[in-house]
């Protein structure tokens, strides 16, 4: 145990330890002595960079198991779980109560839940319904968390976001990450945390430290997009596409040869949760056909490879897919088969990441 971790709890380092967390990561390092001080924080750092325990980490070394004592709020039922699948982590020896909230499924388990959570890690619509029934009061929120602040506001949750944090008026500390920082942003934040400290990493808007990228330069047919793909398949790895159908497509050839699985934004809850944990739990090689869906959010960090099968339509979507692999500092590679006309795509990305590509080109 290292660095800042070691002025947290006790019961947080020995599960840390116990997990494998040894040495914080450079965001990690910025937020956590200043929010052991109780300073409200805006964190702006690359996806994979430790944004989530930088912040639970504090909240849980304050946290004295009150109900409804801690709010994070999240745009995606996704990234919901894993934030709650990450406190479970930490929480190992602390004992806590949470509750998971978001919409698509029953209202009852949910409602039992939070009757005496301490942490509620929510989405923006489900909580407010939640609270319009008077089934949870924000007004006992002490520390407040609004993470993906950028994603909310491509989702339109902003007017949502906006009420949460009026509600939760009496809260002692504020948090808000975010991977990009666009003015839209910033000013909200201004707008709704006390005096914000700004703490940022890197010095790119979107950075790719630890991303190996291969773009192989093609004809654009299925037959071959699919044996260059097969040929570059190792390990633990994801496969976008950029519709449902393609991705059915491509998981029905796969699944012929490989332990491949789907995920798509047309699945029920319980099977996209099914899929994920089957996913995350799983050591060796596997393979994981997606949508946009996973594109963000979705914090596995033993990722090894992500395969672009179709080039995405903007840079930033290009970013955050081959994100999903080097987290927390390891290493990951990200392989893109693309026609001659969608390098512009990848050039964009690479200019705004500050990162290089090596072209591997087939058809001269």
């Amino acid at each position: 145990m290292s660095g800042v971790f070691n002025e947290l709890r006790e019961e947080l380092r020995r599960a840390l330890f116990d997990f494998g967390f040894e040495r914080p990561t450079e965001i990690q390092c910025l937020v956590i002595p200043r929010a052991l001080k109780g300073v409200n924080i805006a964190m702006q750092a690359r996806t994979g960079s430790g944004k989530t325990a930088a912040y639970l980490l504090p909240i849980m070394n304050s946290m004295v198991g009150k109900v409804t004592e801690s709010l994070v709020i999240v745009p995606t039922r996704e990234l919901a779980l894993q934030v709650a699948s990450q406190f479970t982590y930490f929480n190992k020896y602390l004992g806590f109560r949470h509750a998971v909230v978001y919409g698509g499924v029953p209202y009852d388990e949910q409602i039992s839940s939070v009757r005496d959570a301490s942490l509620v890690v929510a989405t923006p619509g489900r909580l407010l319904d939640l609270v319009r029934k008077s089934y949870i009061d924000l007004g006992r929120v002490n520390y407040f968390v609004i993470d993906e602040v950028d994603r909310m506001l491509d989702m339109g949750f902003i007017d949502d976001v906006r009420v949460i944090s009026s509600l939760a008026h009496n809260r002692k500390q504020a948090y808000a990450a975010t991977a990009t920082l666009p003015r839209e942003v910033y000013e909200l934040l201004r707008s709704i945390m006390r005096n914000p400290v700004f703490l940022r990493t890197g010095s790119h808007e979107y950075e790719l430290p630890h991303v190996e990228q291969i773009v192989y330069l093609i004809n654009g047919f299925w037959s071959e997009k699919y044996s260059v793909m097969t040929k570059e398949l190792a390990g633990k790895s994801i496969v976008f596409t950029n519709t449902r159908e393609r991705a059915y497509k491509l998981h029905r050839q796969l699944s012929r040869e490989y332990y491949a699985l789907l995920l798509h934004g047309g699945m029920k809850q319980y099977m996209r949760e099914r899929v994920l944990r089957r996913f995350r739990d799983e050591d060796g090689n596997i393979v994981l056909v997606t949508t946009d869906l996973a594109s963000r959010g979705l914090d596995i960090i033993d990722v090894e490879l992500i395969i672009n099968f179709d080039v995405p339509n903007n840079p930033e979507t290009y970013i955050h897919r081959i994100g999903r692999t080097a987290r927390l500092d390891r290493r990951g590679r990200a392989v893109t088969l693309a026609t001659k006309n969608e390098l512009q795509v990848i050039n964009a990305a690479a200019n705004l990441s500050g990162s290089r590509y090596k072209l591997m080109v087939l058809n001269e």
